[in-house]
């Protein structure tokens, strides 16, 4: 019994398209599960989650305006 099989040509494509997409998925998924756990340690331990970079720029900005203001 003989069986004649096509493939499309644009499967290839699609699977590959899928594969990367699912790894770059992926990888997100872990950086946010990543985050999430470091944070919860760092809350049971006391310490609070880290301050972003744009909180740490407001901050800074904020002192620099009450020290010219005391002056």
């Amino acid at each position: 019994m003989k069986f004649f099989a096509y493939v499309d040509p644009g499967l290839g494509a699609l699977i590959w398209q899928s594969a990367v997409a699912g790894v770059v998925g992926f990888l997100f998924y872990l950086k946010k599960s990543r985050r999430w756990i470091v944070n919860t340690f760092r809350k049971m331990l006391g310490r609070g989650p880290k301050p972003s970079v744009s909180a740490a720029k407001v901050a800074a900005a904020e002192k620099a305006e009450a020290e010219s203001h005391a002056r």
